[in-house]
């Protein structure tokens, strides 16, 4: 019984340390904020990219939640060269 209940104990240790991190709101804006600062530069030197910022800029608060469950690491999206660098900090 002792050995069962160790082992259901190690098992659920093991899954929560499985679950993804999560942040705060503040470390979500931040980074987000920075990136898309980043992002009105490169639509600056490429004015093509403008509509898709926008759209993004648009879904800023669902980006936030999205962070704020560990979808996103706001470390990557800050340090992110680029909308294709953003896109590669989405966790899987």
């Amino acid at each position: 019984m002792k050995k069962s209940l160790i082992l259901a104990l190690v098992f659920g240790l093991t899954l929560a340390n499985c679950k993804s991190k999560v942040y705060t709101q503040e470390e979500c804006d931040a980074a987000l904020s920075t990136a898309f600062a980043q992002l009105e530069e490169e639509a600056k030197k490429n004015p093509q990219a403008a509509p898709l910022i926008a759209g993004l800029q648009q879904g800023k608060v669902k980006m936030v939640e999205q962070c704020m469950e560990g979808k996103f690491d706001p470390a990557c999206i800050k340090n992110a060269p680029g909308l294709t660098g953003i896109m590669g900090c989405v966790k899987k």
